[in-house]
């Protein structure tokens, strides 16, 4: 048992990296410990934000309204209630982007968790940019490294997680009927839905060298 532990040791001792790989992995090491640390303060910063422009919304319609007491007695309503305020798209506004933000605080630590990153070319490892990944995210056809000019591929359990994400369109028919202006309520999404699908889905690309057409099924 002994000597298979010196023969162990032995073996690692011989492993040497050259500087460019002892960088990649400092700055990996440092990258990592600072997205534990820097965990809870992005999410309690992403809460506090989508709480206080809510807060601030709320306040600005109610002091916009012309005396909303005065005419609310005037119709028998009693005082402004939070359903008379919901009755507003600005309003509804907020909540949808409070609501995105939140469903995005928990994809980025769910993707922190499973230490997910920009994908890397699967023939020199170069790391591509987010404007590079997403355009590759919605096109199935060979794309050429820009480092060593090697064609890559969207593996196919890459293409299902990202064009998964367009099952969220189809929610925009829910969304329109809750807002009082339809077309408002479609442009809305789809612009909050947009930035959501931009920032979050070049992290679920993968490469590879080979086409994914030519695998079998099963």
């Amino acid at each position: 048992m002994d000597s298979i532990k010196d023969q162990l040791n032995a073996e690692l001792q011989k492993i040497t990296f050259d500087d460019k790989r002892k960088q990649e992995l400092i700055h990996t090491v440092k990258k990592s410990r600072e997205s534990k640390t820097l965990g809870p303060i992005r999410t309690y910063r992403m809460v506090f934000s989508a709480f206080v422009l809510l807060s601030l919304t709320l306040v600005f319609i109610s002091r916009s309204m012309v005396n909303p007491t005065r005419v609310t007695q005037s119709e028998g309503g009693g005082t402004l209630t939070i359903l008379d305020l919901l009755s507003y798209d600005s309003v509804k506004t907020v909540l949808l982007a409070v609501l995105f933000l939140i469903i995005y605080g928990l994809f980025k630590q769910s993707i922190r968790k499973q230490g997910r990153a920009l994908p890397t070319c699967a023939n020199c490892g170069t790391k591509w940019t987010h404007k590079l990944a997403l355009k590759k995210a919605f096109r199935n056809e060979k794309t050429k490294c820009p480092n060593c000019g090697m064609e890559n591929y969207q593996t196919r359990k890459s293409r299902k997680k990202t064009s998964s994400f367009q099952l969220l369109i189809p929610l925009m028919i829910i969304t329109a009927n809750v807002f009082e202006h339809g077309i408002y309520g479609t442009f809305i999404y789809l612009v909050f839905l947009a930035i959501f699908i931009i920032r979050l889905v070049p992290y679920y690309v993968e490469l590879q060298l080979d086409d994914p057409m030519n695998e079998p099924l099963w």
